[in-house]
């Protein structure tokens, strides 16, 4: 999936830095095997195999000062450039990850992401971003020519598309830019965290998404949604959380995961006109119990199931823990490279 195309620039130049080439440049025909995800918790690396493309060489995490990072759609989400470079720094090293290239995935938060649906598009690229910007600007705390626009088209069985857009302040992506060319690296593509993640998914259980499923995932300070119809992201949702460690989410929200799960589904029957999901992947931070993942599946209607999102890799030395693997996820995703 391609939705994470955030580094182009979509308008005029203003009184701020134009951003260069480490975020502009954020395509690559092939995707470098380290990624990264900065998130407000933790920066992560994974580097793969070089031979072995699904053979995981190296790994880290590292935890990030509690508000050194603040995701935010209007404005820088770093406290302190040198200090996040420092720790962007130690995780690389600690992961053996030399290399003056990566994939980075970036908290969701910091883009507003929205699904739009048309019978029909304008064939020319420069005239679908117009339309989209223009259907876009009322609803961003910002100015659209300011912004960083990305999309990607979606065609149903049923000739309808459904066009994802993602849009980002430049002066996020600015400062993204200036950590990373302090350290020399070059940022080869960008992407938000649950996309990243959602890679995962798509390699996983290609027959389910076929068909409709939700895709979960949980983490300390948010939760992401995606409801995929027949290989097309047709529902998104993102909610922000303050708990500030996995202990206090489970004991404050997973006591009861359906209050989460109930307003996706009834979006996606009530405004979609669908009847229903036929599989739930839950991405968190423990594994439910065969007992609660039976209870949502009777109060869901559709087969609930934890979501592993390591089977897609092999570990070269040490296999991380659950939680590990969780966080892991985005990292995962890109550096395997299918975007």
């Amino acid at each position: 999936m391609e939705l994470s195309r955030l580094g182009r620039s979509s308008g005029k130049k203003s009184g701020r830095r134009r951003i260069q080439s480490p975020l502009r440049r954020y395509f690559q025909p092939r995707l470098p095997g380290i990624a990264c995800e900065i998130s407000r918790q933790h920066f992560s690396v994974v580097r793969l195999d070089q031979r072995r493309s699904r053979q995981v060489d190296g790994f880290a995490v590292e935890n990030i000062p509690q508000g050194l990072v603040e995701p935010s759609l209007t404005e820088p989400i770093v406290r302190s450039v040198e200090e996040l470079a420092k720790v962007i720094k130690a995780t690389l090293i600690k992961a053996g990850a030399g290399t003056n290239r990566i994939s980075l995935a970036i908290p969701d938060a910091c883009a507003r992401v929205a699904i739009h649906s048309f019978e029909t598009l304008p064939s020319k690229r420069e005239e679908k971003t117009e339309l989209l910007k223009w259907k876009l600007k009322k609803t961003i705390p910002y100015d659209i020519d300011d912004s960083h626009l990305s999309f990607v088209e979606q065609k149903t069985e049923a000739g309808k598309t459904y066009v994802i857009t993602a849009n980002i302040h430049g002066e996020v992506l600015a400062q993204l830019e200036q950590i990373f060319e302090s350290l020399g690296i070059h940022v080869g593509f960008v992407t938000l965290s649950s996309f990243a993640a959602y890679e995962l998914l798509v390699r996983q259980h290609q027959d389910e998404i076929r068909k409709s499923v939700l895709f979960m995932r949980v983490r300390a300070s948010n939760i992401s949604s995606l409801i995929v119809q027949q290989e097309v992201v047709v529902f998104y949702r993102h909610t922000d959380y303050n708990f500030e460690s996995p202990m206090d989410l489970m004991v404050n929200w997973s006591a009861d995961p359906y209050e989460e799960i109930h307003p996706c589904l009834m979006y996606y029957q009530d405004k979609l006109g669908a009847a229903g999901v036929d599989t739930i992947h839950l991405s968190f931070p423990r594994d439910f119990t065969e007992a609660e993942l039976s209870s949502l599946t009777e109060r869901t209607g559709a087969s609930v199931s934890n979501f592993d999102a390591s089977r897609m890799v092999q570990w070269n030395r040490t296999v991380p823990s659950n939680l590990v693997h969780h966080i892991l996820a985005p990292a995962l995703g890109l550096a395997l490279g299918k975007f």
